[in-house]
């Protein structure tokens, strides 16, 4: 399966892979693990991914929060070599796409976004595999997106198995909840959007990416009936960004065109560093206390990302 770049609205994105060839790259990739590192292959018999593979189909948790037989089995292997391992698994899991990917139930659109993001993991275990490790959060994106349960989409990638907490709610006060309960039926199943910083370096992350983004969310929400919408919570959603960094702003045209409603989380320590991370001007009137990086939550109820974003024909026809 290589697919097309079927982009709504005229997107072109420069560097788009989706519609190459991927499987030669990916033995290569095996091949030059194993040459560097020669006792990946005992490592891999003693430690089989088909023992990960059981507990990971069971997992319906954070995307962060891997089943804990999983860590033990692969905190085992020895240091030298987990790099190498996790690397490996990656590309066992990319091999069994096509049967994944059917059994999805997603839109066939969505068949070359995970071939573009093959290509990108690809390339890292090819130039730096020793930064594959199981504590970064880049890898255990990663990790789902190889076994077709985590959905990527230019700028996010969407996580099926998720829901609004209360407590999130509750510091949007009774608009929120009512949005929620009122407009989408309950707080959960809905698909969390996160960014993926490796993404993010690939240049999708203009009003071109996110525009198609939001497209997708909602060609996802037509093949997964029982979600109620999606949501993402992030320092970037806050009105005052568009004042600070003006390249922002057009996030928020793109959300209010396509109905959500949006509600202050609140801030801490990992909030104040992604905002500050990248921009000299956030970190600097941060430190002059004229900026506090806050949290907001966007949430497009079903009915609200439809409407904006209506399915193609044939879409609901698919829907499992």
């Amino acid at each position: 399966m290589t697919g097309q770049a079927p982009f709504g609205n005229e997107v072109e994105l420069s560097g788009w892979r989706g519609s190459l060839l991927w499987r030669d790259r990916a033995r290569k990739a095996s091949e030059v693990l194993t040459e560097q590192v020669p006792a990946l292959a005992h490592v891999i018999r003693a430690q089989p991914f088909s023992g990960l593979d059981a507990h990971f189909i069971a997992h319906r948790g954070h995307y962060t929060h891997l089943p804990k037989p999983s860590l033990a089995q692969i905190r085992g292997v020895p240091d030298s070599v987990r790099p190498a391992y996790l690397s490996s698994l990656l590309l066992w899991q990319m091999d069994q796409f096509e049967e994944r990917f059917s059994a999805s139930g997603l839109h066939p659109q969505f068949a070359p976004h995970y071939i573009d993001s093959f290509h990108r993991i690809i390339d890292q275990i090819l130039t730096k595999p020793e930064q594959v490790e199981v504590s970064k959060d880049s890898f255990l994106k990663d990790l789902w997106i190889t076994r077709v349960v985590m959905i990527p989409a230019l700028a996010q990638v969407w996580w099926p198995h998720s829901g609004l907490s209360l407590r999130q709610l509750a510091s949007g006060g009774i608009d929120a909840l009512s949005y929620c309960f009122l407009r989408c039926g309950g707080r959960r199943p809905f698909l969390e959007g996160h960014t993926h910083d490796s993404m993010v370096a690939q240049g999708h992350w203009t009003a071109q990416g996110w525009s198609e983004t939001l497209r997708l969310a909602a060609l996802a929400l037509s093949t997964l009936r029982r979600h109620r919408g999606v949501f993402s919570t992030a320092w970037y959603f806050d009105p005052e960004v568009a004042r600070i960094s003006p390249r922002l702003a057009f996030l928020a045209d793109l959300y209010a065109r396509s109905g959500p409603h949006r509600f202050r989380v609140g801030t801490n320590a990992a909030t104040i560093a992604n905002a500050t991370a990248k921009s000299a001007t956030r970190r600097r009137l941060y430190a002059a206390g004229s900026y506090l990086p806050t949290d907001y939550c966007v949430v497009w109820g079903r009915a609200n990302l439809l409407s904006a974003h209506p399915a193609p024909l044939g879409a609901l026809a698919d829907e499992k």
